[in-house]
């Protein structure tokens, strides 16, 4: 019997790397682990190969697999669900923020990427099983023709994709939680918040997208906010994710200002303070039915979208509440690659956050100024290049 289990299959993401913890890992599709599957169970093998886009080009999808001998408290659909969780929110924020720095569309920042295809294969019977809210079905592999999702395109999901230092510090807590039947109360409010988070990350919309579907998901960001902050000592108050989010670790001089008071706040605090409480303030107005227009999200002195900004802002909530190592921390050479994670990852995160205020236009202006700078004081400091070759008189 193979060792490891096809457990869902992700149609949206051609994964080129593994992501493994413990007994559960999400592989691509040629990964010698579902080969050995494969050869046990071929009607496994055509229903993997049975997936194309909507017009009909290939498409291998990732695969969730689970080992054999895992222990029953990481086979709950639940365990299942906060691995792919969490790896959905060591991806999005990271790339929401890329998108917003480097000027383009980062191509995985929304969590339908992640989504499990329905339709799994039972290997007791031969069949294929889909249970759903709304659907409980039985049929044979050999009709099966898969989809991915017509309102996306299926992408390749590279391990540069990930933000690695938060990945590392999630799956370790992942192994915490689901290594015991009673948890604390930290470790339930980190995966219940995650699971928030991956909803609200989720296209607002399809064809359909209107101002009330992004007032909408913000919704889901906040109460994300909420539940990761909660303590369950005291009733939660707005005041309680303040001082959370102005605590986070933040390294950027602008970011750590406090300059802002921020909605219903009668002491000033920093940026992301009063990003968040903007946030929460147009959700009130969106949920509770107030007067909304198509100009209730976006930031008056910027014209930015507050939507871009909630995946960000809660990465650096996690990163306070994860406690993820500063940089001088990390020693020895062989933890060079860390290091360097650790600071750029979140560099892109505040720098990406601090653009609120500025407008697309004059952010990559002051951005062209400083890479510029950057540029020519590199070439003023770098020593003179030595020739690969030494030159050797000519002789007769």
């Amino acid at each position: 019997m193979s060792d490891w289990i096809p457990i869902f299959l992700m149609p949206n993401l051609r994964v080129d790397h593994e992501v493994v913890a413990d007994a559960m890992a999400i592989v691509p599709s040629d990964d010698p682990r579902v080969a050995a599957y494969e050869k046990e169970f071929p009607d496994f093998r055509r229903f993997a190969r049975r997936f194309t886009d909507p017009f009909g080009a290939h498409i291998a999808p990732g695969i969730l697999l689970l080992h054999s001998n895992a222990p029953k408290t990481f086979r709950s659909i639940e365990a299942v669900a906060s691995f792919r969780d969490l790896l959905t929110l060591s991806v999005i924020p990271l790339q929401r923020a890329r998108g917003i720095i480097h000027g383009h569309s980062y191509h995985i920042q929304y969590s339908d990427y992640f989504d499990f295809y329905p339709w799994t294969f039972n290997d007791q019977n031969m069949h294929l099983v889909c249970n759903t809210p709304g659907l409980v079905g039985l049929h044979e592999v050999r009709a099966f023709k898969g989809q991915s999702s017509p309102v996306l395109s299926a992408v390749d999901f590279k391990h540069m994709d990930v933000d690695a230092p938060l990945l590392k510090a999630l799956l370790a807590r992942w192994h915490i939680r689901y290594s015991t039947k009673k948890p604390e109360w930290a470790d339930r409010a980190l995966f219940r918040s995650l699971n928030m988070a991956m909803a609200a990350s989720k296209m607002p919309a399809g064809a359909d997208v209107t101002n009330f579907a992004l007032g909408r998901n913000l919704g889901l960001w906040v109460s994300a906010f909420e539940i990761l902050t909660h303590t369950g000592q005291e009733k939660l108050r707005l005041a309680h994710v303040y001082d959370k989010v102005g605590d986070a670790p933040w390294r950027n001089k602008k970011a750590k200002r406090k300059l802002f008071k921020p909605h219903h706040s009668q002491i000033k605090r920093n940026l992301g303070c009063w990003v968040y409480g903007e946030i929460y303030r147009v959700r009130n107005h969106f949920l509770h039915g107030e007067p909304v227009s198509p100009q209730s999200l976006i930031v008056k002195r910027s014209g930015r979208n507050l939507f871009s900004y909630a995946p960000m802002l809660y990465r650096m909530l996690l990163t306070g509440f994860l406690k993820l190592p500063e940089p001088a921390s990390i020693k020895g050479v062989e933890w060079s690659r860390e290091r360097f994670d650790l600071i750029s990852n979140q560099g892109d995160i505040e720098e990406a956050i601090l653009t609120v205020l500025v407008s697309e236009t004059q952010y990559r202006a002051e951005r062209a100024a400083r890479m510029a700078t950057v540029r020519m004081r590199s070439r003023q400091t770098s020593p003179p290049q030595q020739p690969l070759v030494e030159e050797v008189p000519a002789t007769d």
